[in-house]
């Protein structure tokens, strides 16, 4: 008996020593759409208004598309070129932006960190910028059991990333600076400056994971940014009740147009965690399965308009 005993507790403390985070990357393949503001001085040009000039690229990899510097295995994206390669005991996600075996390897986020230690992205990630950004861990949380690292920046030669716009951006839109398990760090995999020549880092929109949407950082602003004003419907367009809710969730469309479009349930770290067709203008959710939590319901019809609810799961 002692034995056993003995053993069991042995093997309880290996497995944690092996304990994996969740992959940053997909069984299959994986895309990252990113957000980068740039200057366009146009006639409609305002400084002072986010979403006047900004784009969205496209970063996809696939398990086939794979290269070896330095002793190490990347998947790779052409071009702009960026090699991702992870670690999943500490949940460490690397890049290279060259072939090169002397280029530098970027640490670009880190889910062993504790609340009060620092991080430094490294002068000149992909050797476009000349100084480091320091950023101190905030707080840790979990969601969905899956770790979620909150941070803050200490210094940087604008306050905040590059330009005063991503200030106002982030502010505007409420977002926070994190890492999340699974997913990766918020302001994405490339340095703007690979594809705009402007500014260091972009916003990371969304995250596919085998073709399927697996995170979204904010509901108005979608998978795609091309500085046009997103239509949104007044908030009494779609009623939900209970809210709170503890098992079925109506949906009511007070309209009266057809009703067609998607709807999105996503916790409060942009995870997805379900997306189904609406085509009717009641509809009855069964919210049981979910985690007690807060939860957003965007709808978004085929005008790509959109109206967000918030909902209470107890």
């Amino acid at each position: 008996m002692k034995k056993m005993i003995t053993f069991i507790a042995v093997f309880c403390t290996v497995s944690s020593v092996f304990a994996q985070y969740e992959s940053f990357f997909g069984r299959e393949s994986w895309e990252y759409a990113i957000d980068y503001l740039m200057t366009c001085y146009t006639d409609e040009y305002d400084p002072n208004v986010f979403n006047t000039c900004c784009s969205t690229f496209s970063f996809d990899f696939h398990r086939d598309d794979t290269v070896k510097i330095g002793g190490n295995t990347y998947y790779y994206h052409q071009y702009p070129s960026v090699f991702l390669r992870e670690d999943t005991v500490a949940g460490r996600l690397y890049a290279r932006y060259d072939t090169n075996e002397t280029d530098d390897e970027y640490l670009l986020c880190d889910l062993s960190l504790s609340v009060g230690d620092t991080f430094i992205l490294p002068d000149g990630t992909a050797h476009w910028n000349w100084f480091d950004y320091k950023m101190i861990v905030d707080s840790v949380g979990y969601t969905y059991d899956k770790k979620v690292i909150y941070l803050s920046l200490i210094n940087c030669l604008y306050e905040f990333f590059y330009y005063p716009d991503e200030i106002q951006f982030l502010s505007t839109y409420n977002i926070s600076l994190r890492f999340m398990e699974g997913i990766g760090p918020i302001y994405g995999i490339c340095p703007t400056s690979a594809v705009s020549l402007e500014n260091v880092f972009g916003l990371l929109l969304c995250m596919h994971k085998d073709d399927t949407l697996c995170y979204m950082t904010h509901e108005t602003l979608g998978c795609t940014q091309y500085g046009a004003d997103i239509p949104q419907y007044p908030q009494s367009y779609l009623q939900a009740y209970p809210n709170p809710v503890v098992g079925l969730l109506t949906l009511k469309f007070v309209t009266e147009e057809e009703v067609s479009g998607t709807m999105m349930i996503r916790d409060m770290v942009g995870r997805v965690c379900r997306q189904f067709s609406v085509n009717d203008k009641k509809t009855v959710l069964d919210m049981a399965a979910l985690p007690q939590g807060v939860y957003m319901l965007t709808f978004t019809d085929r005008q790509n308009r959109k109206i967000t609810k918030k909902i209470v799961k107890q």
